[in-house]
């Protein structure tokens, strides 16, 4: 590996990092609802910005529905009890609790003959 994905990997665990402590600070300021909205918005901006830099277009219009769906329950509802978890539990159990995502994706897939 070059120098630059170093920069690169070390800047992406900052990142994510640091969404963990923007939740654990906002949460009880905010409530885990919108907390998790504000992260969620965040996210999706910034992902129509790269969408739009690239020249990619996800076909909003024609799939809103789908992506709707997909966006509430992969990604707004866990972060909601993410962020209500974050009101009561130190960010770095939050951490360490979402690197298992991987491991339980796992195995619910080894569980029901996916993989």
């Amino acid at each position: 590996m070059k120098p630059a994905d170093y920069a690169r990997l070390v800047a992406l665990a900052a990142i994510w990092g640091a969404a963990f402590i923007f939740m654990r600070v906002a949460a009880p300021v905010l409530g885990p609802a919108w907390t998790a909205e504000l992260r969620v918005l965040l996210g999706g901006l910034a992902l129509l910005a790269w969408l739009r830099a690239i020249g990619f277009d996800p076909g909003l219009r024609a799939h809103w529905r789908f992506y709707l769906l997909m966006g509430a329950v992969g990604i707004a509802a866990p972060f909601v009890l993410y962020s209500f978890a974050a009101m009561h539990a130190p960010a770095g159990l939050l951490s360490i609790t979402n690197a298992t995502s991987p491991i339980f994706g796992l195995a619910w897939a080894a569980l029901f003959g996916d993989e």
